[in-house]
């Protein structure tokens, strides 16, 4: 009888594993990052740079190009592509998250920054948004159609709610709790979809066109540096070892392939 209880409990704790990795996706499964037990915001004195360039390993697969299905008049001025895989120079690869896994204490987020997801065209703009928790996410419809924003949380609140043509922006309430990547997409035009991971701590970044990226102002240590792409998956459970000098700047490359 005992042994019969944990194979229950052992299944249950399966499916609530599953199902909270299924919601952060919408309908897929996604792997989430890794955030810190507790982070302290402090003075960085003479702190280091962590960059470098995140590459696509082969030939560059073919953009698909999406159907627009609804409101073409506006949603069709451009095409729309899937954007799992983006590429720049050189094989950069675009909308990776670079970040540091273990740090507990550093520099806070800047007070002055803006949080916005843009959503015109029909198409989200950024494709994977860094907001820090506690910080409100400000969704912007400049196309005076209606949109409805879907965030697929599930260690924070969802967030399910039409915006109206007439409703330039919309403010997203502020989350608690470090979660992600969760998984944005509007029920009106399917086709949209973008990402956003509440961070807690500022030494995460998202590579740019050309696949780099920066991690400024790092306190001086040793530290393990992982990244997340759509397509590409995790290197979480082998994250690479980078020793921060003071003052000093470390580079760390990456190359990958699709999952």
């Amino acid at each position: 009888m005992k042994t019969k209880v944990v194979t229950i409990l052992t299944l249950l704790i399966a499916c609530v594993c599953v199902t909270t990795a299924v919601a952060a996706g919408g309908d897929e499964e996604v792997e989430s990052l890794v955030f810190p037990a507790s982070y302290k915001a402090m003075s960085v004195s003479n702190g280091g740079t962590i960059s470098g360039m995140v590459k696509f390993d082969g030939a560059a697969p073919e953009m698909k190009k999406l159907e627009i299905t609804k409101d073409a008049q506006v949603c069709g001025k451009t095409d729309k592509f899937d954007e799992s895989i983006v590429l720049g120079e050189g094989n950069g690869l675009q909308n990776t998250i670079v970040y540091l896994t273990d740090i507990s204490s550093g520099a806070d987020f800047p007070s002055d920054a803006k949080y916005e997801i843009d959503q015109k065209g029909c198409h989200f703009n950024p494709h994977v948004r860094l907001l820090p928790v506690g910080k409100r996410l400000t969704m912007i419809n400049p196309d005076r159609i209606n949109h409805n924003v879907h965030i697929f949380s599930s260690t924070n609140p969802a967030f399910n709610k039409s915006q109206p043509g007439t409703r330039r922006k919309m403010n997203v309430k502020a989350v608690k709790k470090a979660e992600g990547p969760v998984a944005v997409k509007c029920d009106v035009h399917g086709w949209m979809k973008a990402w956003i991971a509440y961070i807690p701590h500022p030494y995460f970044a998202v590579t740019d066109e050309n696949g780099k990226y920066t991690l400024e102002n790092v306190p001086p240590g040793t530290y393990k540096l992982a990244y997340w792409q759509e397509a590409c998956g995790t290197n979480k459970a082998e994250p690479v070892s980078v020793t921060v000098e003071a003052g000093g700047t470390v580079t760390q490359d990456f190359t990958l392939a699709l999952k």
